[in-house]
């Protein structure tokens, strides 16, 4: 991967040709990663040949919380724009990624720079736990042998089903009741043919998703209801977890929840968030799941935007 960006960078900047000294990587991680995960990434970094000089390890609602107090109003699509983060502001940093839903809460300081008033906390609530929650529905179709024989059998098949849901998924929203329709490989209806002897439109009919979905052909067509649940778990904890904290004095006063990374994008977590919290303010910006990113950058730019931490 480093020596990829390298390559690319070389080939579309007009420069004849970038030192790999004057390089500096920012890497950024979730908040409840441990000290020794992060000296693991770290190493890692090394190892692939990233000199340790050249190197600044940052947390992932930091960057997110830089980059944003820099967007202008029309960027903050949803819930508001830049007057949320003037001097004297608290806000939450709510970043939704993949894996986990790192929290912190954050302070614009009278010279622009930001204070963390509470220590980063989160779990693993990310964008893939409603991933194990379609997986366990398709168990719940085939049952697990045939489903474990087709991961290990067939793995560009196994990767596809995901492929497919992390795009259906998108549309998920709580006001729509449209079903979905999400193709099955012929691989796995085959292993459970020969596995169980059975017809699995008709095995379908004997579980308990007999009135929510269906299959024809190649298609499973699952209710709204059904796609909905996937996200239960994911928005509840995170809710529950966002509760708890704003339970704590040094948090009441937080007027603004700012919500990034890729998972934030979800409109079934965002209405989460929004109805359990109607007196904050949710703002969540343009291209949502860029913003860390964008952030390491300015980071890398100016590294004393974070003047203190809890």
């Amino acid at each position: 991967m480093k020596e990829d960006l390298v390559k690319n960078s070389n080939d579309r900047l007009s420069i004849e040709h970038i030192c790999e000294d004057e390089i500096t990587w920012v890497l950024t991680v979730p908040t409840i990663w441990t000290d020794a995960a992060k000296q693991f990434m770290r190493e890692a970094a090394v190892e692939a040949g990233i000199k340790n000089e050249n190197l600044m390890i940052t947390l992932e609602p930091e960057t997110a919380s830089i980059f944003c107090r820099l967007l202008p109003v029309e960027k903050m699509v949803e819930g508001g724009g830049i007057a949320s983060f003037t001097q004297g502001s608290v806000y939450m940093v709510l970043d939704a990624g993949g894996g986990t839903i790192d929290i912190t809460v954050h302070e614009v300081l009278s010279d622009g720079k930001l204070k963390e008033l509470h220590k980063a906390s989160g779990g693993a609530w990310g964008g893939t736990q409603v991933d194990e929650a379609y997986r366990q529905v398709l168990i719940s179709l085939v049952g697990n042998p045939v489903f474990h024989r087709f991961q290990v059998e067939n793995k560009e098949d196994y990767l596809d089903i995901f492929r497919e849901f992390e795009i259906r998924k998108r549309d998920i929203a709580p006001d729509n009741d449209n079903k979905v329709t999400i193709r099955l490989p012929s691989s796995l209806t085959e292993i459970f043919e020969e596995t169980s002897g059975a017809d699995l439109r008709k095995a379908i009919m004997q579980t308990k998703y007999a009135n929510e979905v269906s299959f024809t052909r190649d298609k499973l067509r699952i209710s709204a209801s059904v796609m909905k649940h996937l996200f239960f778990n994911a928005t509840q904890s995170t809710v529950s977890h966002v509760k708890e904290l704003m339970k704590e004095k040094i948090v009441q006063c937080v007027s603004s929840i700012l919500v990034v990374g890729g998972f934030s994008e979800s409109k079934m977590l965002q209405h989460a968030i929004r109805s359990s919290f109607p007196n904050v303010k949710v703002i969540i910006p343009e291209e949502a799941g860029l913003v860390v990113l964008k952030g390491a950058v300015v980071f890398g730019h100016s590294q004393s935007s974070i003047s203190h931490r809890v």
